[in-house]
């Protein structure tokens, strides 16, 4: 990725990335903080409400106790269980037993909220705190919960919870009330029974108190979660399906919205006060806020991102025209530049890149210019290197020649000596058809023939395609020399060229001797000494001196300078089998 790329995507992810840590840690941490303060808050409000719960149930327990324990109110009861039902005074000893029991409880329940006594004795009689009209307590025996109170001790009560009121005349006002019972324990005597109810709509008037503008209700359960009191008094008796004796709060559906429910319990009973608290109203708004102000500042930190990308685009711009131009550059555009204004780092950067750029294009200017200057000298210097005492040797041959015998031969001497002195001195061009080149070639092993003895022939086989192709001058007779004077073995010698175009992209010519060859370490140190970079020939020291004074080395040189790696030069020899050196000369030059 470009460095632009990762600027942005630093930058992205520098902001994005603990916003949105911000985001889901605030809105985990915040919402079990506020689930929390709710949970208590709730739980502070059952707490309040169980305080009068338990003032309402301290009456009913106190008014149990005292027609329990009542030293007063056993007399009262035990005399009233021992009324005979046979006696003719009956009803007049059971309207005096009434009005003592009444005038006995009225001590205390004129100052409790108002309950529902019944005293169920043993014979059949009963005493109750209001009309026989409304309800026969003698119905209560009919009921599946009165054999229980045979089972309790005489400290035990049984808390009935809500039920139907039996009160007929309150039917419709009280249609609940909520009853507790027990046993009134006599030794040696069968047992009486006290039933207390009180009306539901007491706790409800408890519970209204404690009801906010937050929708919240509040329900008075037993252990199962049947509802004994309710702000709705179509909701007593049904059942809640939460598991209300939970130690802490929990997150519910309740009527198709998400409410937290928190349940406390009640004293003197196995009872549960139990708060549903709709979600929305406790934690939503507040978590809604944090979830709204997050948001925004979301909102903010993508506008800043934006322009922050912008900025980053923009001050990266000169870097990514760098890098154009560089890429130009790469594919061999020297003359692209970077254009910047200005006097900051990168402007500096990309000044001192076109300076950079255009020394480099002035030195590669010079190098050219240097190195068609070398070429010009070096071919100078090949063309001037002509051995005087070769040209007398040959000279004096021909004036020979011509003196003794007088024959045509000598004609044919003198013309190649002629063209090849004039090829010589002809310095215009440095390249040359090859075609010219094996003409000089031919020359020259004509006049080496007849200056050394020899007879060595020439065959030469070009296409018509190798034989228009440009060749440095003179670049074959130091290997022809070779050929002739280090390969000779006392024996009709002969000297192969063949040329071939390959493929329109090299030229590639191969001369093969079959002369005396070279053994393996020979051709080693030979290729040692070609292929040796700058090396330079003692001319010295060499053991002989050829026709332009250079050699195989030289040669080689010569031909890396003009067309650099793409020329390949390869020689194979082999002892009394000859020399073969082949060479691969490209197209263009380098």
């Amino acid at each position: 990725m470009s460095l632009r790329t990762r600027l942005i995507i630093s930058v992205i992810l520098c902001i994005l990335f603990p916003w949105i840590s911000t985001y889901i840690v605030s809105n985990h941490f915040t919402k079990d903080v506020l689930e929390q303060r709710a949970a208590t808050q709730s739980e502070d409000d059952l707490r309040m409400i169980e305080l009068g719960i338990k003032n309402i149930l301290d009456d009913m327990m106190y008014t149990s106790n005292y027609i329990q324990f009542d030293s007063s109110m056993r007399q009262l009861i035990k005399s009233h269980e021992l009324i005979d039902a046979d006696s003719s005074s009956v009803k007049q000893e059971i309207a005096l037993n009434y009005i003592q029991i009444s005038k006995e409880l009225s001590g205390i329940t004129d100052l409790l909220k108002p309950l529902y006594i019944s005293i169920v004795f043993p014979n059949d009689f009963y005493y109750t705190n209001y009309s026989q009209i409304d309800h026969n307590p003698l119905q209560f025996k009919e009921t599946p919960w009165f054999e229980k109170l045979d089972h309790l001790s005489f400290y035990q009560t049984y808390w009935l919870g809500a039920h139907p009121t039996y009160i007929q005349s309150e039917k419709d006002t009280y249609p609940y009330l909520i009853t507790i019972g027990r046993k009134i324990q006599r030794a040696n005597s069968a047992h009486s029974y006290l039933i207390i109810s009180l009306k539901e709509k007491e706790i409800k008037k408890l519970l209204s108190q404690y009801q906010s503008e937050r929708r919240t209700k509040f329900y008075l359960t037993n252990q199962t979660g049947e509802i004994y009191s309710s702000l709705d008094t179509n909701e007593v008796g049904t059942l809640l399906p939460y598991d209300v004796t939970h130690a802490d709060y929990q997150i519910v559906d309740f009527e198709g919205e998400r409410h937290l429910l928190v349940s406390y319990p009640v004293s003197y009973s196995n009872w549960r006060l139990v708060s549903l608290v709709p979600y929305k109203d406790t934690i939503g708004s507040i978590n809604m806020v944090t979830r709204t102000t997050i948001l925004i500042q979301g909102g903010f930190l993508v506008l800043f991102l934006i322009g922050l990308i912008i900025l980053v685009r923009e001050l990266t711009k000169p870097i990514t025209r760098l890098h154009q131009v560089t890429k130009a550059i790469k594919q061999g555009d020297l003359t692209a530049r970077i254009h910047l204004s200005g006097n900051n780092d990168v402007a500096q950067l990309g000044h001192s890149f076109n300076h950079m750029l255009d020394t480099i294009e002035n030195m590669i200017e010079q190098i050219k210019i240097q190195e068609a200057a070398k070429r010009n000298a070096e071919l100078d210097m090949l063309q001037a290197q002509i051995n005087p005492h070769f040209l007398f040797n040959v000279l004096n041959a021909i004036r020979l020649k011509i003196k003794m015998e007088g024959n045509t031969d000598s004609a044919a001497l003198i013309y190649s000596l002629s063209a090849l002195l004039r090829m010589t001195i002809n310095r215009n061009n440095a390249f040359i058809p090859l075609e010219e080149e094996l003409t000089i070639v031919k020359h020259y092993v004509d006049l080496m023939n007849f200056r050394h003895q020899h007879d060595v022939e020439l065959e030469i086989r070009v296409i018509e395609a190798a034989a228009r192709f440009e060749v440095p001058r003179f670049f074959l007779q130091p290997i022809i020399e070779n050929a002739i004077i280090h390969g000779s073995n006392n024996r009709n010698e002969t000297i192969k060229i063949i040329a071939n175009e390959q493929s329109g992209e090299y030229l590639e010519l191969v001369v093969t001797d079959n002369g005396k060859g070279m053994d393996k370490l020979t051709l080693e140190r030979l290729e040692e000494k070609v292929f040796q970079p700058n090396c330079q020939q003692d001319s010295s020291k060499s053991h002989h001196q050829s026709f332009n004074g250079i050699g195989v080395q030289n040669v080689y040189q010569r031909m890396k300078l003009i067309y650099g790696e793409a020329f390949q030069l390869k020689i194979d020899s082999r002892v009394d089998k000859g020399t073969t050196i082949t060479f691969q000369i490209p197209v263009r030059k380098g």
